[in-house]
């Protein structure tokens, strides 16, 4: 099953220069135009997609099972540019939990900052999906370390690999333990600089653990009270976590 989705990130600035008595003025620099950076929603195929897009340019889009939009089919992850209303250079990985494995891909089309994103995946020449997201206003809450903080259970998954049950336990301050079936790992959890983003870390223990004595990072989204988070490790493997308070 080829279809997929994606998207990216970057600031906001203005600039303005004075002038002197009489004299000439230097022309004030244009000021950089809004990045991609937000979370926007649709669907592709029959699937429901959220592509969010951060300030640093990485970009995650979560797909839903075709036609069952509360089962996760998959995460795609990667980097891209943006600038002046258009997607570049982007380039990443989809993993897929339908069988198919990771696939590379690359990510290209055009936004309205903050309010649309076309964003096209391509798995090769003739095999592309493309998303047409709306802008979701939830990115704009104020992320906090205590809506976060408490135990999250749920499930992990890893494309190649069965899910297995998980929990994850964070403090007032953002660290974490955690606990899969015979693996037990440590991390952090904290607001991200801009966005309703969390920055996550794991590290994962030796013995029965997918990735031993390894550390994956990425991020968190919280609706409600449900942590979706997607991490990978130095390798792209990638893990899943979904679960609720």
């Amino acid at each position: 099953m080829k279809e997929r989705i994606t998207a990216v990130a970057a600031a906001i600035l203005l600039a303005a220069c004075g002038g002197g008595d009489g004299g000439s003025s230097a022309p004030a620099p244009a000021a950089p135009t809004p990045s991609a950076a937000g979370q926007y929603i649709g669907t592709v195929n029959n699937r429901q997609t959220t592509a969010l897009v951060l300030d640093d340019g990485r970009f995650y889009t979560q797909y839903s099972v075709a036609g069952q939009p509360g089962v996760i089919a998959g995460v795609v992850a990667g980097t891209v540019a943006s600038s002046d209303g258009k997607l570049s250079n982007g380039a990443g990985s989809d993993y897929n939990l339908e069988g198919q494995g990771v696939q590379p891909v690359t990510v290209s089309g055009t936004y309205v900052a903050k309010q649309s994103l076309n964003a096209t995946t391509t798995y090769s020449p003739t095999v592309q999906s493309t998303l047409n997201g709306s802008f979701d206003q939830t990115y704009n809450t104020t992320p906090t370390q205590a809506a976060v903080t408490g135990t999250f259970i749920g499930s992990s998954a890893s494309p190649g690999f069965l899910s297995d049950v998980a929990t994850i336990t964070a403090d007032a301050n953002g660290n974490i333990t955690g606990q899969g079936t015979n693996c037990a790992f440590t991390g952090s959890i904290k607001p991200h600089a801009s966005g309703n983003v969390y920055d996550v870390s794991l590290t994962f223990g030796a013995g029965s653990c997918l990735f031993p004595n390894t550390t994956a990072t990425g991020v968190g989204v919280l609706s409600g009270s449900v942590i979706h988070a997607f991490v990978q490790t130095p390798s792209k493997q990638g893990i899943l976590f979904l679960g609720s308070k």
